[in-house]
């Protein structure tokens, strides 16, 4: 299987913005897929959408689309085929997808009368983020600053799609052992679940994936937040975290009584500092 799971499909970042957060009552403004087809041409659809419903002014205030912009658009009815077509059958990435935009885009598809377009994996990049233990916070535009990926136009349906989709393949190349895997199952896996949908642990990475620090016999392995501790009653923390919550039990990790070789001791005490 190719390292990338995401080559030779249709990959597309998604977002909406909303006159709310209730996808019963509230309806879609504008929207955004921004990618790539399989054979790697480019795709941009992109729009503001009549909601036939006033925009609330703290609505107006986060995304900058007020009734007048939308006054001579069309509903979303008119969109509807469109954005099914390009969806069906491909990757679609958004970041809080499950719980936000996706309940949206179900709804006014049924409110439309259209059938609602089936991709071939939803990856939520939040859901993704927590899965690998990214410390937060985790909002779009925070993790945007850890991964040196430029924001701007927040709240703008183009630019956070277009920054979601860069933010999952910044988090996929420097954690690539998580992403060995068909793109079907890696909802299963960043929801902590197995490709059979069952309960699967929940400590994040998969420890034995990641590398082991010379000399700490897998005591002490290597992310992309520093150490993290893999044996032991503290087995999937990171050393910050330890020393922070358990602090005796990390003196004794770095003392001559623990397992610690002289140079994973060194590469310990370097993480401290």
């Amino acid at each position: 299987m190719a390292t990338d799971p995401l080559t030779g499909h249709r990959v597309l970042g998604f977002d909406l913005e909303t006159t709310g957060l209730s996808a019963k009552k509230d309806r879609i403004v504008q929207y955004a897929l921004i990618g790539c087809d399989d054979d790697g041409v480019a795709m941009h659809l992109e729009s503001l959408v009549n909601p036939r419903q006033p925009i609330p002014l703290d609505a107006s205030r986060i995304h900058g689309i007020t009734d007048l912009d939308v006054k001579m658009m069309g509903d979303f009815k008119e969109h509807a085929e469109e954005i099914a077509e390009a969806m069906e059958g491909a990757i679609i990435v958004g970041h809080n997808i499950n719980r936000f935009d996706w309940p949206f885009l179900r709804a006014e598809f049924l409110r439309a009368g259209v059938l609602m377009p089936k991709p071939l994996a939803i990856l939520d990049t939040l859901t993704i983020a927590r899965r690998l233990k990214i410390p937060p916070r985790h909002q779009l535009g925070i993790l945007c600053k850890r991964f040196d990926i430029s924001l701007e136009n927040a709240h703008t349906a183009g630019a956070d799609a277009a920054a979601t989709l860069l933010l999952l393949h910044k988090m996929m190349a420097a954690n690539p052992q998580h992403f060995r895997r068909p793109v079907e199952d890696i909802p299963n896996w960043a929801s902590g679940k197995d490709s059979d949908g069952k309960d699967a642990e929940r400590l994040g990475p998969t420890l034995e994936d990641l590398e082991v620090v010379e000399g700490s016999h897998g005591w002490l392995r290597i992310t992309i937040d520093g150490l993290i501790v893999a044996r032991g009653r503290n087995k999937g923390c990171t050393v910050s975290e330890v020393e922070k919550n358990d602090p005796r039990y990390l003196e004794w990790l770095s003392s001559a009584a623990g397992p610690l070789e002289p140079d994973a001791l060194d590469v310990l005490n370097k993480q401290r500092d």
